[in-house]
């Protein structure tokens, strides 16, 4: 689905390197975690994946199809993307269910008129997110989790082939990330359910308690490169994150979630 090799990233004019030699590939169907410190890399990788920014060296491929073989603008189509950048962009006053809508044509406000089917779809994710009849509410009304999970459904009312969610709980309190989370997961059964098929899924995080059970592969990127790569049960039992933070990092199950403790 995504295939990355050997790809690094340049500052123009510069002899920074932000990414080095980062070989990674997404398969389909597949949730991953993007884990790595603040400024390792995470969001300039995600421009990669997305084809907002050319990486220095390297290939990429998105759907089977090279960056130059294809329209990148159809390829972001079957890319759901919720991003920082892209939030702050929207208006404050706009209607909810706008919002939402806004994802089927890509556009940062609604300057067409949806059809019925397109209402529909909007309405009956919204009522899955637990926000049912807040469709005519305005976005700025919201709290910091509903905003989260309504740009989350303006990236899926597309039905895209991979969801990418970049730190989507920063900012939110212990309450309004669990709720998030737990959304996140029942909005992707649907959606896997619902179009007879898995979704990939791309979560980013620096925060092990994020990871929840259904996310099976982790990427680790530390200065730029790639750290870890492979199962969060084997990053787990590798003591990956000790090594990563140089600190004694315990990360303990309590059901089926992971936590982490540092010791002293």
């Amino acid at each position: 689905m995504i295939k990355l090799e050997n790809v690094s990233l340049d500052i123009f004019g510069s002899n920074r390197r932000i990414l080095s030699c980062i070989d990674w590939e997404i398969c389909s169907g597949e949730s991953w975690i993007l884990f790595g410190r603040n400024g390792s890399g995470k969001t300039k990788l995600l421009e990669i994946i997305t084809g907002y920014i050319f990486p220095s060296e390297g290939s990429v491929r998105r759907f089977g199809y090279g960056h130059l073989e294809s329209d990148i603008r159809e390829i972001r189509k079957r890319i759901g993307y919720l991003s920082s950048v892209l939030r702050e962009k929207f208006n404050r006053e706009e209607k909810v269910i706008d919002t939402v809508l806004s994802g089927i044509y890509a556009s940062v406000g609604l300057y067409r008129e949806p059809s019925t089917d397109e209402i529909k779809r909007g309405l009956d994710l919204l009522r899955e997110a637990g926000l049912a009849d807040r469709e005519d509410d305005i976005i700025g009304h919201l709290s910091d989790g509903e905003k989260q999970k309504v740009f989350m459904l303006r990236a899926l009312i597309n039905n895209p082939d991979i969801l990418i969610l970049d730190e989507p709980s920063v900012g939110l309190d212990i309450c309004a990330r669990e709720d998030f989370l737990e959304s996140l997961k029942k909005l992707m059964n649907v959606m896997n359910v619902m179009n007879e098929r898995k979704h990939s899924l791309i979560y980013v995080t620096h925060h092990v308690e994020e990871i929840t059970p259904i996310f099976g592969k982790i990427f680790i990127i530390e200065d730029g490169k790639c750290f870890f790569n492979g199962s969060v049960d084997d990053a787990v039992s590798k003591n990956i994150f000790t090594s990563l933070f140089k600190r004694d990092i315990e990360i303990f199950k309590k059901g089926e979630r992971l936590y982490s403790s540092l010791g002293m």
